[in-house]
């Protein structure tokens, strides 16, 4: 295992050689392979790294080093998310290979998938609980996240395992300021409070300002001082909102904003909010109503128009969703929405085509989407499920395998290439990929189920009944 120094740094720590890890039982052909990218790599042609450690893949796939290495040269191309996936295939391969937890850990960060950051360095402190570094890099995630008092522990934690660790002594003096910051900020609006105590505006700046430290009881507690100042305005119930939804309490939010609009009917953004987390709740119908609502009341606002159709796709209404995207794609031929817009509209009705059968109409409509947004990963993947019913296989092995390589992070993509994979009895590679799609969500049933399918169709018995129980698990779990 390579040591910790040997790998590549998060953006304030200094970049020491790099060494790719080979072991001495790796097979002749990969242990060759394997000489010859760390040979590139130590060159600086990570390209040619990236193209033999991916050989060695194909002649070992199952080897956690082998994935290990090629997201390593992929991570110095700059290729982010790509090198998110392999490594992700390596733990699923060997569990215990702590690089690749920090390697992983610290590109989340850089993506911003700060929940994913925290959750992949956790795993591995349980596995190397005296890894310093390991510790400054929880430190790192929660301080870029302004979570200072668990930055703080960290930043001790790590401290404690090696005091001449400057880094941390210098990022825990760092978080400390930022917390006495903080900490004047809410003294001088205390102030300003003392001076007014009857203006509910006051109130609820200092609410955000302990929102911002995420002291959310403190928040609520001054939320609930302005509903008892001013129990029929809005400021009150918005502020509340606010909390509810950092917080990510889906019941508390939805009720607040079914006040919100009962105090405010025409507020069409509270509408479309009161959609968001009734859809959240699973209460579809609910939503429905309340987006539909928000768009009676502003027809031009996009984002609810999305969440609309969205909702009439989760309930099965293909025909009233199929109304929506098309007058979306209309705003789009208009020239009314931006890039992204544009392409969600027809990724959209593409999709909502595939819902209803019409597939020619969703390669169409597909086609559309890459001619105006080339490498668009949900117009691949559209195109691939519709070519897929169709029977046209090979097409659409080629457009999943497009879709993965726009977008090498969503779980699905890989699924159902391996899906099809089994279609074709190319097994093997069908196994692979849906390991893969197991590797980026391991709670995805569908996957263990495309496994256990897998196994047998190779005469697996045992592996397919042990796939097929890990999907009834996760599925008694969700129920």
């Amino acid at each position: 295992m390579s040591d910790m120094q040997d790998e590549p740094k998060t953006e304030n720590r200094s970049t020491q050689p790099i060494h790719f890890v080979s072991r001495k039982e790796l097979a002749r052909d990969e242990q060759s392979l394997t000489d010859r990218g760390n040979t590139a790599a130590q060159a600086g042609d990570f390209e040619t790294a990236a193209e033999v450690f991916a050989q060695a893949v194909e002649v070992s796939p199952q080897n956690a080093r082998a994935r290990y290495n090629l997201a390593l040269a992929q991570q110095y191309l700059g290729d982010v998310e790509t090198a998110i996936a392999g490594y992700r295939r390596a733990i699923d391969l060997d569990p215990q290979l702590i690089d690749a937890y920090v390697n992983l850990g610290n590109l989340y960060g850089e993506l911003g998938m700060y929940e994913e950051s925290l959750e992949t360095f956790q795993q591995a402190i349980e596995l190397d609980p005296q890894n310093e570094e390991l510790y400054l890099s929880v430190g790192d995630a929660y301080r870029t996240q302004n979570l200072y008092q668990d930055s703080i522990q960290a930043y001790r934690q790590t401290l404690m395992l090696n005091p001449d660790q400057e880094l941390a002594s210098n990022s825990l003096l760092d978080v400390r300021e930022r917390v006495n910051q903080q900490w004047r900020r809410v003294m001088e609006q205390e102030h300003k409070i003392d001076e007014a105590p009857t203006d509910p505006a006051r109130y609820a700046e200092l609410a955000s300002l302990y929102l911002d430290m995420r002291r959310y009881d403190d928040a609520l507690s001054t939320a609930n001082q302005i509903l008892t100042l001013d129990p029929e305005g809005r400021i009150g119930y918005d502020a509340l909102a606010a909390i509810y939804e950092q917080m990510g309490e889906r019941d508390q939010a939805a009720e607040i904003y079914r006040q919100i609009v009962a105090l405010d009917p025409e507020d069409a953004e509270a509408w479309e909010h009161l959609g968001t987390w009734k859809s959240l709740q699973g209460d579809n119908d609910a939503a429905i109503e309340a987006y539909t609502r928000a768009a009676s009341l502003d027809p031009q606002r996009v984002t609810t128009r999305f969440s609309l159709a969205e909702a009439y796709l989760e309930n099965e209404r293909f025909d009233d969703a199929l109304t929506v995207y098309q007058g979306l794609v209309e705003t789009a031929d208009r020239g009314e929405l931006q890039l992204d817009d544009l392409a969600a509209a027809y990724a959209g009705l593409a999709e909502t085509y595939n819902s209803l059968g019409r597939y020619e109409d969703a390669i169409q409509t597909a086609e559309k989407l890459l001619e105006r947004s080339e490498d668009d990963p949900e117009g691949y993947y559209q195109l691939a499920t519709a070519y897929d019913a169709l029977g046209r296989y090979d097409e659409a092995i080629d457009s999943y395998q497009n879709a993965i390589e726009s977008d090498p992070l969503n779980a699905d993509y890989y699924n159902d290439l391996a899906d099809t994979l089994r279609e074709v009895k190319r097994y093997d590679e069908a196994l692979d990929t849906v390991q893969q799609a197991i590797s980026m969500d391991p709670s995805m049933i569908l996957a263990y189920e495309t496994m256990a399918q897998i196994y047998e169709a190779t005469g697996h018995a045992e592996e397919a009944a042990h796939a097929m129980s890990q999907a009834n698990a996760l599925r008694s779990v969700n129920e």
